[in-house]
């Protein structure tokens, strides 16, 4: 899935954050990853989680800027790093804030589907 999602993602905008009520999607032209775990935001070697002040601006900061890579660590974590700054996605599945699946890859230009659980 690791090799998939850097083919797809690499070289693509942030095109949108769009804040659900309990839930993120994020657009890149055309792709789009939900994440039903709120990502940490990490600029400047700082993070900034759900909740805390300047979170949702910090992660808004993201659109418009290329994705440079991917990395994907089985059962720990899913990181989209930009050229100013990257989001995390905890994959672990002991943790307490998943209650079904943790996040979903949605390829409208190949109409495919990447579950995360």
């Amino acid at each position: 899935m690791a090799t998939e999602l850097k083919q797809k993602l690499i070289g693509e905008q942030l095109s949108s954050v769009e804040f659900i009520q309990d839930y993120v999607q994020l657009h890149f032209d055309g792709r789009n990853l939900i994440s039903y775990i709120w990502p940490v935001v990490i600029k400047d070697e700082m993070e900034f989680k759900f909740e805390q002040p300047f979170y949702r601006d910090r992660l808004c900061d993201l659109i418009g800027q290329t994705v440079v890579d991917v990395l994907i660590k089985e059962e720990d974590y899913l990181d989209i790093v930009f050229q100013d700054g990257s989001f995390r996605i905890n994959l672990d599945p002991k943790n307490p804030e998943i209650v079904s699946e943790i996040a979903i890859f949605n390829d409208t230009l190949d109409n495919s589907w990447s579950v995360f659980e």
